[in-house]
């Protein structure tokens, strides 16, 4: 609005002002609700797009271009299955009908 503007709503009288000033506060009103609204979908899409397998339950294969690539576990010395030594537990049915 013009100072122009704003001078002929005066000279209307209080009334013309006043209804002036509700109209400009409710317009006000709904563009913060939109703003909260938009900032909510902004929020919700920058989580998504940070997503990645590491902080989610989805597949690697589902990370973005970005992502940074997963670290293996260092391989250990050990070979897989039982290690020499390991006492191998037998059950008590098995125990009894004289089995391995």
């Amino acid at each position: 609005m013009e100072r122009a503007e704003a001078q002929a709503i005066y000279k209307q009288g209080r009334e013309a002002v006043v209804a002036v000033l509700l109209a400009l506060s409710a317009r006000l009103a709904a563009q913060d609700a939109q703003i909260a609204q938009l900032a909510a979908r902004v929020a919700e899409l920058e989580r998504r797009l940070n997503r990645t397998s590491r902080n989610s339950s989805t597949p690697p294969s589902q990370d973005p271009p970005g992502a940074p690539e997963r670290r293996r576990a260092p391989s250990s010395e050990r070979s897989q299955g039982a290690q020499p030594g390991h006492f191998r537990a037998r059950s008590s049915a098995a125990a009894d009908r004289g089995g391995r």
